[in-house]
């Protein structure tokens, strides 16, 4: 089906053994912006931003991660350590004849890009993220803490059967999309909603609708729903079976983050809230920040300033990347 707001279409592109799902936008000598989605999201999660920046002069590069869309979707977890997603993103970064490039990530893309930032060296100019931050090495495998301190019914717990998602969200993806894509909700109610608000699983599963507050455009939800149902739901939740895997990688692996950097949160994203992120400068020194009145779904709650903030960083004098064809 034609996308919705303009997006561009699909084109396959072939990287070693995996194949990616790529949409492109903006001038092709514009500073390239390798932009990386989470879950349950796609590359189209950043239609709301491709406008204002690809009349900035940049050049996007937004693939459905691997595991989603109609990229490749291995059913391995040692396909998803974060050493094999880098090179798998090098890869990428080769067929489409791009040396150097800036990481943009949300969610999982934000978890992502930091460690594709080390691993990458100098093929990385700059990295920023919306809503994930660079945390502090936890100190233990997170599932193990995850279950002592959320339980069994925390939905990452509960992702650690491959089976699972495919039964309670399957057959529903509409209802599904317009269940999970909703404001983040005022943080004086947060102590009511947590732990009970994470078991997405076990409320799904309940929940009947209709969710008028959902965040997506409604021409946005088949967009959602139809790629899920082709695709199915084991391989976009694939990230969560490798998450002690990037735990010892990271135990082994650890620089700092040099290049200049950007810390996007949202003050009403409950599962990654600005406070998260503190203390990030140890590690990441070069890093501005920006913060959006949002919930998780900043691309399409706050699309504008979400744009805005990104544009900000990519074009303040003190970190801006020159390239000949960018006018600022």
């Amino acid at each position: 089906m034609s996308l919705p707001f303009g997006f561009p279409e699909l084109r396959l592109v072939e990287a070693g053994e995996v194949t990616f799902s790529v949409h492109e936008a903006g001038p092709e000598d514009g500073l390239p912006l390798l932009m990386l989605h989470g879950w349950p999201e796609l590359a189209f999660s950043w239609a709301p931003l491709v406008r204002p920046l690809t009349e900035a002069g940049y050049r996007l590069i937004m693939p459905d991660i691997k595991g989603f869309g109609a990229s490749s979707k291995p059913t391995d977890p040692e396909a998803y350590r974060m050493s094999v997603i880098a090179e798998d993103y090098g890869k990428l970064l080769d067929a489409l004849g791009l040396e150097k490039v800036v990481l943009v990530g949300h969610d999982w893309g934000g978890a992502i890009v930091w460690p594709m930032t080390q691993r990458l060296g100098e093929r990385i100019l700059g990295v920023a993220s919306f809503c994930t931050p660079y945390p502090d090495l936890a100190p233990a495998p997170p599932l193990k803490i995850w279950q002592q301190k959320m339980g069994e019914r925390f939905y990452i717990n509960q992702f650690q059967d491959p089976q699972l998602p495919d039964r309670v969200f399957g057959g529903r993806e509409e209802d599904f999309f317009r269940f999970i894509m909703r404001p983040g909700p005022p943080r004086e109610v947060w102590p009511k909603l947590i732990p009970s608000a994470l078991e997405i699983p076990d409320r799904f599963a309940e929940a009947e609708g209709p969710w008028p507050d959902c965040v997506l455009p409604e021409e946005a939800v088949p967009v959602y729903a139809e790629a899920y149902a082709a695709s199915g739901h084991e391989g976009p939740t694939m990230v969560y079976r490798a998450i002690d895997l990037h735990w010892q990688e990271r135990s082994e692996y650890d620089p700092d983050i040099t290049v200049p950097a950007l810390m996007v949160t949202a003050t009403r994203d409950m599962m990654l809230p600005p406070e998260a992120s503190l203390g990030m400068e140890k590690r990441v020194p070069n890093l501005s920040r920006a913060e959006l009145d949002s919930g998780h779904w900043v691309m399409w709650e706050a699309g504008d300033a979400a744009a805005e903030a990104l544009l900000g960083w990519l074009q303040n004098p003190e970190v801006l990347f020159f390239h000949p064809t960018l006018s600022i």
